[in-house]
C-alpha cells in the first residue's frame, strides 16, 4: 500500500540574540519561504517561546513570520529568574527586539503585535510609551487581564505594593488545568523546567508601573486595528473587567472576539487552528473588519 507522506512544512526555525545591557535575549523566529506578514508574540508569566513549538510552523505555513522574544529572565534568555527589572528596561528590551524584527522583515511587511495573558500588559505599556517608534499595523490582546492590579487592589494596597522592594517570592498560583484540558499539554506545563511560576515582590511593583503606562497614558494609540480575543469564559481572567479596560484603552474602536473554549491558553485547545487562521488573516489584511 502506498504510504502518503506529509509534505515539508513551509518554515525554518531560527534563533538570534538581541544584546541589551549586558544580556543576550533570545529572539525565536519561524520563517516562511514566502514572507507576506509577521507577528511578534509577547508571552505571559510562566511561558516562553518553547510553548509555541506547534504554533510557529502553523503561522509560517500561512506565510506569516512568527517571532517570540524570551523575556529577560525567561526561556533561554539571560537575566535573573523570578525577578523583573524596572519597567523602562523591559520596554526597552521589547523595543530593541521589534527594531530587529523590522530590519528582518523590511518596512513594507505588515506587522502584528500579539500579547497573551501578562504579555498583553507588556504590549499595552509599550504601545503607550512615548518613545516607542517601531511601526506596526495591528495589535491583538489574547486572554489578557488588562489592569488587573488596579482592578483587584485598593489604593492603599497599590501604594504599599509600589513601595515594596522585597525579594521574597510570590506564587502566582497558576494551574495547568486552567490553561488546558489536554493531558499532553498539562504534562508539558507541569514539567517545564524553564517555566517561571513565581515572582519577587518587587517584580509585582514593576507590573503595577507597567499598568500605569496604559491606564494613565501619556500618548494616544496609533490608528491601527486592534482586537481582544479569548475563550467564552476564562478560569484566570475576569473577562468582563478585561473587556472594560480594553474598550476604555482603545476609545471603543477595538473588536472583541470569543472562541468556543473555556480554557485560558487558546493555543493548547481545540480552537488553536481557528486562532492561527484568524490572526494570520488579521495580520495580512489589517484593515479588514474582523470584529465579533
Amino acid at each position: 500500500m502506498l504510504e502518503l507522506k506529509r509534505p515539508p512544512q513551509n518554515t525554518r526555525k531560527e534563533i538570534t540574540y538581541v544584546r541589551r545591557d549586558g544580556a543576550d535575549l533570545a529572539l525565536h523566529l519561524w520563517r516562511p519561504k514566502n514572507l507576506k506578514g509577521a507577528i511578534f508574540y509577547f508571552h505571559g508569566l510562566q511561558s516562553h517561546a518553547g510553548w509555541l513549538w506547534e504554533v510557529g510552523p502553523q503561522y509560517a505555513d500561512n506565510d506569516i513570520a512568527f517571532f517570540v522574544l524570551d523575556r529577560r529572565g525567561s526561556g533561554i534568555s539571560d537575566g535573573e529568574r523570578h525577578d523583573l527589572p524596572d519597567a523602562e528596561t523591559i520596554l526597552a528590551d521589547y523595543a530593541a527586539a521589534l527594531a530587529t524584527v523590522r530590519r528582518i522583515i523590511g518596512e513594507d511587511t505588515p506587522l502584528q503585535l500579539f500579547g497573551h495573558c501578562l504579555g498583553g500588559s507588556f504590549l499595552a505599556a509599550l504601545m503607550h510609551h512615548p518613545e516607542f517608534d517601531v511601526p506596526y499595523d495591528s495589535a491583538v490582546f489574547c486572554s489578557s487581564w488588562l489592569g488587573k492590579l488596579h482592578a483587584t487592589l485598593s489604593e492603599e494596597q497599590r501604594a504599599a505594593l509600589a513601595a515594596d522592594d522585597g525579594t521574597e517570592l510570590w506564587d502566582a498560583g497558576l494551574k495547568s488545568a486552567d490553561f488546558t484540558d489536554n493531558v499532553k499539554y498539562q504534562h508539558y506545563i507541569d514539567h517545564d523546567d524553564l517555566a517561571v511560576r513565581a515572582l519577587t515582590r518587587r517584580s509585582r511593583a514593576t507590573l503595577l508601573e507597567l499598568e500605569k503606562l496604559y491606564l494613565q497614558p501619556r500618548r494616544e494609540l496609533p490608528d491601527v486595528p486592534v482586537s481582544y480575543v479569548s475563550g467564552l469564559t476564562d478560569p484566570i481572567v475576569d473577562l468582563d473587567d478585561a473587556h472594560k479596560t480594553f474598550i476604555e484603552m482603545t476609545n471603543g474602536r477595538g473588536g472583541i472576539i470569543k472562541l468556543p473554549t473555556h480554557q485560558h491558553y487558546l493555543y493548547y485547545t481545540d480552537v488553536r487552528t481557528s486562532l492561527v487562521t484568524w490572526s494570520s488573516t488579521y495580520a495580512l489584511i489589517p484593515g479588514l473588519d474582523h470584529h465579533g
